[in-house]
């Protein structure tokens, strides 16, 4: 409430300006899409995904929404895995786990500045364009965008060509674990390992501990030096357990127990 419309996108561009972007942000007005409520992430998810095909990185990506985690953060963090695009985050509330390259609080985002001001008078941008996925209808105008969702075609293509209501993932055929890159192969691993939270299990010879670690990461194309470092208490670890780690070059940081 108290917040202009207009300041949207000035605020995103001035903010991204502040990082050093200049480039186009994608259309040159502001798009505004007809969903149902339970429909919103689905819509969403299946855009960003049709703007990755269209538009290869390097690129720059934004979501706002206060649902990502329920909806879009595992799908979203195993893409940026795997691909170049930055992804920028707005919410209202600041807690995320994505790996982002900054993020914000929406209503900070909005707050008036001097030089977003500047630009809601001086840009020049396009009119939004609406427009409504079931019937693949498209205007600029608000009051036939309003004529057109109040008519029986579009009652009857909304029933014809409903949105799903649920995410369908691009990544869930992928393998959970990723094949090394050239450039990773023979690099560095560093493992730390929390002993309390993961202990060895009973009967397991602690001397397999560094061995099982190895060839998982061979089985995937890593053949760099690992370093372990086990974190636990000492004197709740076995002298075995103790004897079999150290044997074979894995570290113990002692961290007692409260």
């Amino acid at each position: 409430m108290g917040y202009d419309a207009t300041r949207v996108r000035p605020s995103i561009e001035v903010a991204f300006k502040k990082l050093g972007f200049s480039g186009p942000i994608s259309s040159t007005g502001v798009t505004v899409a007809q969903t149902k409520p339970e429909s919103t992430c689905s819509l969403m998810y299946s855009n960003m995904v049709e703007w990755r095909d269209h538009n290869p990185p390097p690129a720059t990506m934004m979501l706002i929404s206060d649902q990502w985690r329920e909806f879009f953060s595992w799908d979203l963090a195993r893409l940026q895995q795997h691909t170049k695009y930055n992804l920028y985050l707005a919410y209202p509330f600041r807690l995320s786990a994505l790996l982002t390259c900054g993020e914000w609080i929406w209503k900070e985002l909005l707050e008036p500045k001097s030089s977003v001001q500047d630009m809601c008078t001086t840009s020049e941008s396009s009119p939004a364009t609406f427009y409504c996925k079931s019937c693949r209808f498209k205007n600029q105008s608000v009051l036939r965008f309003r004529k057109h969702l109040s008519s029986r075609k579009h009652a009857v293509q909304e029933v014809i060509n409903p949105i799903r209501q649920e995410l369908n993932y691009i990544t869930k055929t992928w393998g959970k674990n990723y094949s090394a890159k050239p450039e990773y192969a023979t690099a560095q691993i560093a493992v730390w390992w929390d002993m309390m939270d993961c202990p060895i299990p009973e009967g397991y010879d602690a001397r397999n501990v560094r061995p099982s670690i190895e060839a998982a990461f061979n089985k995937l194309g890593y053949s760099g030096p690992v370093y372990i470092t086990a974190y636990g208490d000492r004197k709740q670890t076995s002298d075995d357990i103790l004897r079999g780690l150290s044997s074979t070059g894995v570290g113990l940081a002692h961290t007692p127990e409260r």
